[in-house]
């Protein structure tokens, strides 16, 4: 098993952090990629009982990749991949399965939302009355986290800050948390 070997060396991550599909968001790859690097942490820990989740480690990594296009139906098969993963874990009776279940959790709102993007990019593509309306609807799918962290960089303003970081912390907690965690690993 071969793929499992590879998928064993959680500690040099560069071919999972080197993927980006070029269609999907930065926030969907970012949960994509953590996917992948969780599925190794349990592969790491779990001797047995695996090849339902290498094989769809593989499909996740040929996304990722741009090998397998992602439209409409593909994007459904994903999700609907995802949940009977979420769903189902618990028959597989593997250790570490916590770690998954709140990866998939982020990976499932933000698939939602790359499906009702597309579905707008397909209403827009119509040419009627609104796609004035539509256009407005595909612009305001932007993740707010991201915009709320420009803010947060761009602000002088303290009560701006301070606001920002309360709404941050409240609605984002654990990518906030990723993210203060990562600057200040940088700054090191």
């Amino acid at each position: 098993m071969h793929s499992k070997t590879k998928k064993l060396e959680i500690l040099h991550i560069e071919d999972i952090t080197s993927m980006n599909n070029s269609i999907l968001s930065n926030r969907t790859n970012h949960y994509l990629k953590l996917l992948l690097f969780n599925l190794r942490v349990m592969f790491r820990y779990n001797p047995g009982n695996l090849d339902d989740f290498v094989e769809f480690y593989n499909y996740i990594e040929d996304i990722l990749n741009n090998i397998i296009e992602l439209d409409d139906d593909e994007l459904k098969i994903l999700i609907y991949r995802v949940t009977d993963l979420a769903v189902n874990i618990e028959d597989y009776n593997v250790i570490g399965e916590t770690i998954i279940t709140e990866t998939i959790a982020n990976l499932l709102s933000s698939l939602y939302m790359e499906l009702e993007t597309y579905k707008l990019v397909d209403l827009y593509n119509r040419e009627d009355e609104y796609q004035d309306y539509i256009a407005g609807q595909i612009k305001n799918q932007i993740v707010e986290f991201d915009s709320l962290v420009e803010i947060l960089n761009l602000s002088c303003e303290d009560e701006v800050k301070k606001k920002v970081e309360e709404i941050l912390n409240n609605n984002y907690p654990f990518e906030y948390a990723r993210y203060k965690a990562r600057c200040e690993y940088l700054e090191y």
